[in-house]
């Protein structure tokens, strides 16, 4: 199985110690630690219908952190896996917006061009394994700092 390593996002809820949730989609549904999880197609008014997991290739967010510089306490990073064995980018680059509008691109992942401040680039992919939670140590340790 080929895979990707990858970095998420996620929130922490005091109603639900020990477990994490995605941030904006599907926000409600724990995404457990060590599983295989399927992404779904779960319109949401306000955001662009872009299906799947969207991750990036480093623990970057700048546009997600606080006015002071840092992430809310209820947000942690999260190490994570992504299959990669169906190349989908040619079907995003086809698009006029450079994505997949309506469709999860299972067992694989495509590119998704982001601002600098939004991490330069998102990945989204059809499946994912967070395999775990990253201390701030951890973060500055990947990003080199």
């Amino acid at each position: 199985m080929k895979t990707l390593k990858v970095y998420k996002l996620l929130r922490k809820k005091k109603t639900h110690p020990g477990k994490l949730f995605p941030l904006f989609i599907g926000s409600d549904k724990p995404t457990p630690l060590g599983q295989w999880l399927t992404a779904e197609f779960l319109p949401k008014k306000g955001f662009a219908h872009r299906p799947g997991w969207h991750v990036g290739p480093l623990p970057i967010a700048d546009h997600l952190l606080r006015k002071d510089g840092t992430l809310a306490a209820d947000r942690v990073w999260a190490e994570c896996e992504i299959l990669a064995e169906v190349d989908y980018q040619g079907h995003a680059n086809a698009s006029p917006t450079k994505d997949m509008r309506n469709r999860v691109p299972l067992c694989g992942y495509y590119r998704f061009p982001r601002p600098k401040h939004q991490g330069g680039e998102w990945l989204i992919a059809g499946n994912l394994k967070i395999n775990k939670v990253l201390s701030h140590a951890d973060v500055a340790a990947v990003l080199g700092r």
